[in-house]
């Protein structure tokens, strides 16, 4: 019971620097949140505050599908199987 145990809860072998370098942006999935959801998220969710509607979830969604029909092109489900 000396002071030489980890008190976060991290194995004792493991250092921050055994840890894999990040890319600037953060974690993959964070670049990837932010270049292709985040913006278009936060123009929906501008949209709704300043609508305030009763339905407020609903418009968001609706939003997202208007601007991914927009962005991606194309009807709902006019994408290709994959071959």
């Amino acid at each position: 019971m000396g002071n030489d145990t980890p008190t976060n809860g991290a194995e004792a072998g493991n250092t921050p620097s055994a840890d894999p370098p990040l890319r600037p942006g953060g974690a993959p999935a964070r670049v990837y949140m932010n270049e292709r959801i985040v913006p278009y998220l936060l123009e929906g969710m501008k949209s709704v505050t300043k609508e305030q509607p009763a339905n407020p979830l609903r418009v968001l969604g609706e939003f997202l599908i208007q601007k991914s029909n927009e962005i991606e092109g194309g009807a709902p489900g006019s994408k290709k199987s994959p071959e």
